[in-house]
C-alpha cells in the first residue's frame, strides 16, 4: 500500500543500464544529438507506411526506401535481395558493404511487415554505422551497438516490439504454439534505451509508448520514472551536448567513488578502453573489490587482471575472491590471476584445489589459468587428471578439452601421463581421454 513511498527502481541491472547509457552518449558523439532530439518517432501506422503491402519484393522495397528517408540514408545506395530461408541459416537479415551496399533478407521475414521493417533498420544501421566509418565489426558488441541506433534515431519501436515473436498452428485435432528470439538486445533493454531517448527529449508522457509491446512498454515508464526522480544517468541533457573527452586518471578515479554502481562501472570500463596507467589506479580499483554491486566487483577484478604482472600486489585478494565471491566474479578472479601470472608458489596450489569445484565454469577457468603459468604450474598435473577423468566420466567434453589443454602446457609429457593414468579405467574413458590428448598434441 505504501509502495508509492519507496524511491523508483531502474528497470535494468546495473551491467545493461551502464551499457545502455555508455553506448546512447557515445552515438550521440558520433551523430550529434540534434539528429536525435529533432527526429520523428516512427510509428507503425499508415501515416509512417502508406504504400500497399502484399509480402513480394516490390513491397519490402517501398518498406526499405521509407526506412531510409526516416534514418536519413539515400535509398540509391541500398540494393535489397530476398533469398530462400536455407541460404540465411539462423539470420533474418544480411548486410554486405562490398562496392554498393546490399541488404539480404530471409524469404519467411516477408510475412510480418513490421518484424521486416525491423530487420531492415537493423541492416541500416549497418550502413550508417560501417559506411559511415563510425565503427567496424571488431568491435565486440558492434551488433548490440546496431540495434539501438534505431532507437537513437526515431525507429525503435519496431525493434523493441520484433524481439520476441509468436506463431500458432493446427494440424486435425492438434494445435502448435511457437515462440523465437530475434536481435542483439533484449525488448527489456530497448524500453530502457528508448525512456532515455524521450529523457533527454524532455518527453514526460510520450503518447508513442502506447505501440510498444508490454514489456517494453512497462520498462520505459519505469525508466522515465527512474531517471525524472534520480537523473542518475551518464546520458542525460546535460552531457549531451558536446563529444566526450578521453578520461585522465584522476577523473577515473573520482568516478570510482561515484555513489550510482553504474559510473563506477563505466569509469572500471574507461581504464581497459583507454589502457590507462595501472600505476596510479591500482589502490582505486583495488578498492572496488569490494563494492556493494556484484557487477562492479566483476569488473574490477578483470581490470586488475589486465593490468598484468602490475597487479601482482593484488594477488591475495583475488585468491580471496575466486574463493568467497558470486560465480561470476569467481570466474573472473580465477582467469586474473592467470593474466597476471606472478607467484607461482601461492597461486597454482590454490587453482588446482579449484579442479575439484562442483561448477564445472571454475573447472574450466583454473585449468586456463594454470596453462598460463605452464611449467610453473606442474605439480597441478595430478589434480589435472583427477579432474580430467571426472569430466570424462560424465562426457563433458568442453571441460574435459580445457583440461587437457592445461595438461599439454603444465606437464613435460601429457601423452604419457594420460595414458598412464587411465589405463586402469573403462576402456571408454580411456579411449576418450587418450584420443582427445592425442588429438590436441598432433
Amino acid at each position: 500500500m505504501l509502495g508509492w513511498l519507496l524511491p523508483p527502481k531502474c528497470p535494468l541491472g546495473t551491467r545493461d543500464k551502464a551499457w545502455v547509457e555508455r553506448r546512447m552518449l557515445w552515438l550521440a558523439g558520433a551523430f550529434g544529438i540534434d539528429r536525435m532530439r529533432t527526429a520523428p518517432v516512427v510509428l507503425p501506422t499508415d501515416e509512417f507506411f502508406p504504400d500497399r503491402y502484399d509480402a513480394d519484393l516490390p513491397s519490402a522495397r517501398r518498406c526499405l526506401d521509407r526506412v531510409c528517408g526516416y534514418m536519413g540514408i539515400d535509398p540509391a545506395r541500398i540494393a535489397l535481395e530476398i533469398l530462400p530461408d536455407e541460404s540465411m541459416p539462423g539470420a533474418a537479415g544480411l548486410y554486405e558493404i562490398r562496392g554498393q551496399s546490399k541488404i539480404y533478407v530471409a524469404q519467411s521475414q516477408l510475412a510480418a511487415p513490421l518484424r521486416l521493417i525491423a530487420v531492415l533498420s537493423h541492416e541500416l544501421a549497418h550502413e550508417l554505422l560501417l559506411k559511415g566509418r563510425h565503427l567496424s565489426t571488431e568491435v565486440d558488441d558492434h551488433e548490440q551497438i546496431t540495434d539501438l541506433l534505431p532507437v537513437f534515431l526515431g525507429v525503435g519501436i519496431f525493434l523493441a516490439n520484433a524481439t520476441i515473436h509468436t506463431s500458432a498452428w493446427s494440424t486435425g485435432n492438434m494445435s502448435y504454439w511457437s515462440i523465437s528470439r530475434s536481435g542483439y538486445l533484449s525488448s527489456i533493454t530497448l524500453g530502457y534505451a528508448l525512456a532515455l531517448f524521450a529523457f533527454v527529449r524532455g518527453e514526460s508522457r510520450p503518447r508513442w509508448a502506447n505501440h510498444l509491446r508490454t514489456d517494453a512498454a512497462v520498462t520505459l515508464r519505469a525508466g522515465l520514472r527512474y531517471l525524472r526522480k534520480t537523473g542518475d544517468s551518464l546520458f542525460r541533457p546535460d552531457t549531451v551536448t558536446g563529444p566526450r573527452p578521453a578520461p585522465t586518471p584522476a577523473k577515473v578515479i573520482e568516478q570510482l567513488d561515484h555513489p550510482s554502481p553504474s559510473f563506477r562501472l563505466c569509469a572500471l570500463w574507461d581504464v581497459t578502453g583507454y589502457a590507462l596507467p595501472p600505476t596510479e589506479l591500482l589502490p582505486a580499483v583495488g578498492q572496488c573489490l569490494d563494492d556493494s554491486d556484484p557487477d562492479v566487483q566483476c569488473e574490477a577484478v578483470k581490470t586488475l587482471g589486465a593490468f598484468g604482472a602490475a597487479a601482482r600486489e593484488k594477488v591475495p585478494r583475488l585468491i580471496q575472491a575466486a574463493w568467497c565471491y558470486t560465480p561470476a566474479v569467481r570466474v573472473a578472479a580465477i582467469g586474473s590471476l592467470g593474466e597476471i601470472g606472478t607467484d607461482p608458489a601461492n597461486v597454482v596450489p590454490e587453482l588446482s584445489s579449484m579442479l575439484r569445484d562442483k561448477q564445472a565454469d571454475v573447472v574450466r577457468a583454473a585449468a586456463d589459468a594454470l596453462a598460463a603459468y605452464e611449467r610453473q604450474a606442474g605439480s597441478a598435473e595430478p589434480q589435472l587428471l583427477a579432474a580430467l577423468e571426472a569430466a570424462a566420466k560424465v562426457t563433458d567434453i568442453r571441460t574435459a578439452t580445457r583440461l587437457v589443454a592445461a595438461l599439454l602446457a603444465v606437464s613435460r609429457d601429457a601423452k604419457r601421463r594420460v595414458r598412464e593414468y587411465f589405463s586402469r579405467h573403462d576402456p571408454e574413458v580411456y579411449r576418450l581421454a587418450v584420443g582427445m590428448v592425442e588429438d590436441e598434441g598432433g
